[in-house]
């Protein structure tokens, strides 16, 4: 009895430690609006209980405001660690996975398989680097998520197509969380 005691007691202090604990700063109705190469992606969060929400994914100027007639295929189920459902990390389109725990934000630190590369000032936030390619180099990119918030607030991607060029560039550009534009 002891001994099961200090096991769940010896998981629960692991748990804790990576991170386990942390939840993105969700609210009803917190939307984050990105410049992806010229193009406006929006990802709006409608609350559904205490511990999940709606992610809405729109383009353009396509945003809706109410849950209820946004389409099925556009909006996933999420918790406030922005896992979804069956567990997986959520990618909101072709921006990938839009949160990480700021716990994780440090240099050396792991995300999804990938290392946080450096620590840096860019466009007024600070940010945690993530550098990966895929595809033996086919598909490439940069993710910058803020330290603080743990959001991703820029990078830039590339293909075999468009790299000579320097890839499509993403930035946030509007959010009505105070904290990413203070």
């Amino acid at each position: 009895m002891v001994a099961r005691a200090c096991c769940i007691a010896c998981i629960g202090f692991l748990a804790g430690c990576a991170g386990f604990g942390d939840q993105a700063p969700l609210s009803d109705g917190l939307y984050l609006s990105y410049d992806y190469g010229g193009s406006n992606l929006q990802v709006t969060f409608y609350e559904i209980d205490a511990g999940s929400f709606y992610a809405a994914l729109s383009s353009g100027s396509e945003a809706e405001s109410d849950p209820k007639k946004i389409p099925e295929r556009n909006k996933t189920i999420v918790t406030r660690r922005l896992k979804t459902e069956r567990g997986t990390v959520y990618e909101a389109g072709i921006l990938g996975p839009i949160w990480i725990a700021p716990s994780k934000i440090k240099k050396g630190g792991r995300v999804h398989g990938d290392e946080v590369n450096e620590i840096k000032e860019w466009n007024g936030w600070e940010v945690g680097v993530i550098k990966a390619q895929f595809g033996q180099g086919a598909l490439r990119g940069e993710w910058y998520y803020d330290t603080y918030t743990g959001f991703l607030v820029g990078g830039m991607r590339a293909s075999i197509m468009n790299a000579d060029e320097g890839g499509t560039v993403f930035v946030l550009d509007d959010s009505n969380l105070a904290s990413l534009f203070e």
